[in-house]
């Protein structure tokens, strides 16, 4: 399993347009930080006190950051069967439940890493930035500690959300286009075409903002336990049919005869 997930890495390091909107991410982490500290003041609106820390780590990895990992995963596992490196992969492995697990790793691993770099330059910079505002640091205060737990853990699920929907599409503008599309239409009309306005709590995005801001006292969203046992949920589920679905569509038996006179 060590050497399966260590290849997945490797097509991760490999493939530039899987780890540059992760690169992108960070830097935007940084930037969050800087913006929001920029704007606020001991005398303006937001009010920059000791506790504005939890909200300046929870702002640096929003929804970009693990908007970014997902983005990334899906390029990676739908690119697989565009550019037929799918066929390589599964023949090294026949055994398609360590394949598909070995993907579910490194995309885990690779959204808690990226969640906890985004949460390391995001807490250098609030330090930098509220000394500069003569406003004390409070490391230990409540939602401190929940907001650095909270991104690397939303960042490694949405990474395994998408290996699953690349898997499951298997075209990766098929797979963004659908990313996107529940992000800004479909999740936010489910509630109004099934008239359950509580089904929203069952969501992804919903799920992700109850993990990151924590259940509201009206106890419209989840805890956070229950949030991210639903995103792994959703994970599982997608990732599911790439066990047993065939790598390829088997070329018709005329198209594998020789280019002879006698085979056309």
């Amino acid at each position: 399993m060590r050497s399966l997930v260590s290849a997945e890495l490797l097509k991760l390091r490999s493939t530039r347009s899987a780890w540059i909107p992760l690169a992108a991410a960070l830097a935007l982490a940084v930037v969050a930080v800087l913006a929001s500290t920029t704007a606020a003041g001991p005398d303006a609106s937001p009010h920059l006190s000791p506790a504005a820390l939890p909200g300046l780590l929870r702002g640096s990895g929003g929804q970009l950051l693990y908007g970014a990992v997902l983005l990334c995963w899906i390029v990676l596992s739908a690119g697989e069967f565009r550019h037929r490196t799918a066929v390589t992969t599964f023949l090294a492995e026949p055994n398609r439940l360590r394949v598909v697990s070995a993907k579910l790793i490194a995309a885990a691993l690779t959204g808690a890493s990226v969640g906890l770099l985004a949460e390391a330059l995001s807490a250098a910079t609030s330090a930098a930035a509220l000394s500069a505002h003569h406003v004390p640091l409070a490391w230990s205060q409540p939602g401190v500690l929940g907001a650095v737990a909270a991104v690397p853990l939303l960042a490694a699920l949405f990474g395994m959300l998408g290996v699953g929907l690349g898997l499951l599409l298997r075209n990766t503008a098929a797979a963004l286009g659908l990313a996107l599309m529940w992000v800004f239409v479909i999740e936010g009309i489910i509630p109004a075409l099934t008239h359950e306005p509580g089904i929203i709590r069952w969501l992804p995005e919903a799920a992700a903002n109850a993990v990151l801001h924590g259940a509201s006292p009206a106890a419209t969203a989840l805890s956070a336990g229950a949030a991210l046992a639903v995103l792994a949920g959703y994970a599982a589920v997608l990732a599911g049919p790439a066990r047993t679905r065939p790598t390829c569509r088997p070329r018709p038996f005329r198209d594998r005869l020789p280019e002879t006179k006698l085979g056309r």
